[in-house]
């Protein structure tokens, strides 16, 4: 008997290990980063910033497919801004995301059929997104200040603004934004340049931003 309680006793003690393991990371997805604050008064440039605009995400067949017409119509406004950024001076960015983490691979090839995982061809940007030779910052996690070398980019080029675009905005675009405003960024979200899967989310989450110091246009 004290031998069954054992075996049983080991199997909830790893189950629930397995638990706190997984939520673990499920939890580092979706929580924007601090970092120092910056000095505006270095920083005159502004950026626009793309976020996971991937085949994986845009073209996705699954239950959270984005209407054809409603994905068509965000990217050619991201396509428009784009090129009004370039012709004004404005850095562009891109950022794409890859799951590193194994936790979380797991879990999208078991509920989201491995999108956004290691290996997919739809890992690459919409084939309708106007890249050219932009820089590139890959990110594992919703904010895309989790990869130091995009914080460093916007020192180099002393930006202090960020326009943010993309998707999804209830995840990677609005998390991105509260790492930038910890940080000290004047930050906007062109709404009509951005996709989510949860609309229903967006309107609470944009007056969040709002009184955080975003400014949605």
């Amino acid at each position: 008997m004290s031998l069954v309680l054992s075996i049983v006793g080991f199997v909830i003690v790893g189950l629930l290990g397995l638990f706190f393991y997984f939520a673990y990371f499920v939890r580092k997805l979706g929580t924007p980063t601090k970092g120092a604050r910056i000095d505006k008064r270095v920083r005159p440039n502004e950026a626009l910033v793309v976020i996971d605009v991937q085949e994986d995400f845009t073209r996705n067949t699954g239950k959270t497919a984005f209407d054809p017409e409603v994905r068509d119509a965000a990217l050619d406004e991201i396509n428009r801004m784009i090129s009004v950024a370039r012709s004004s001076g404005h850095e562009v960015v891109f950022v794409r995301n890859v799951f590193r983490d194994w936790p979380v691979i797991q879990l999208m090839k078991l509920v989201a059929n491995g999108i956004g995982t290691p290996g997919r061809e739809g890992l690459k940007f919409d084939r309708n997104l106007e890249i050219r030779d932009a820089p590139v910052f890959e990110k594992s996690i919703g904010d895309t200040f989790s990869n130091p070398d995009f914080e460093s980019f916007l020192a180099r080029r002393e930006i202090g603004r960020l326009t943010l675009v993309g998707l999804d905005a209830c995840h990677c675009v609005q998390l991105t934004a509260k790492g930038a405003l910890s940080r000290g960024y004047d930050v906007e979200i062109r709404e009509p340049a951005t996709l989510t899967a949860t609309p229903a989310k967006w309107t609470s989450l944009k007056q969040d931003l709002t009184k955080a110091g975003a400014a949605i246009a």
